[in-house]
């Protein structure tokens, strides 16, 4: 399996991809009417009835902050993902933003791109009205809250919808 470009203010990045993943090919079976079965990220009546006991210990704006950021960062972790694989010619190290040592083993061409996303990244979670703390605080709460999880998601399709109308 092919390592992924991971930009892990608080290991988002892999989480980001199913997000994105899930909201396309949802935003996509509208359009189109098929609706695809997804095994990631979505579970049965009787585990969401379970896990709502679970609050979301975030707001419905932090929750939309995110949601913003996550799906502001996607086209740029896709290019950046784009551009390492074609300079390396199809193996994309793992590339942690807040791990200097993850950075500095990268070549000079490589480094380069992942700063540059790294740095686009942290804008576009603070111009959504976070900051990097609270995005990684959402991201790894949303590892263990399926309420949230499920909430994020929501949002995440909500707003891919209303940019495609």
């Amino acid at each position: 399996m092919k390592n992924i470009l991971r930009c892990e203010l608080g290991c988002f990045l892999f989480k980001l991809a199913q997000y994105a993943a899930l909201g396309s090919l949802s935003t996509l079976a509208v359009m189109t009417v098929v609706v695809p079965n997804f095994s990631v990220g979505l579970r049965g009546i009787s585990n969401n009835i379970a896990n709502a006991q679970t609050a979301s210990p975030f707001t419905a704006e932090e929750i939309r902050n995110y949601a913003r950021a996550v799906l502001g960062m996607e086209p740029r972790r896709q290019a950046a993902y784009e551009e390492i694989r074609s300079t390396t010619g199809d193996t994309v190290p793992v590339v942690v933003c807040n791990q200097n040592r993850s950075i500095n083993q990268l070549s000079a061409e490589i480094r380069a791109i992942a700063v540059n996303y790294c740095t686009q990244a942290k804008a576009i979670i603070e111009s959504n009205g976070l900051t990097v703390s609270q995005f990684n605080e959402i991201t790894q709460q949303q590892q263990s809250n399926a309420q949230l999880k499920q909430q994020i998601q929501n949002e995440l399709l909500r707003l891919q919808q209303s940019l495609g109308n």
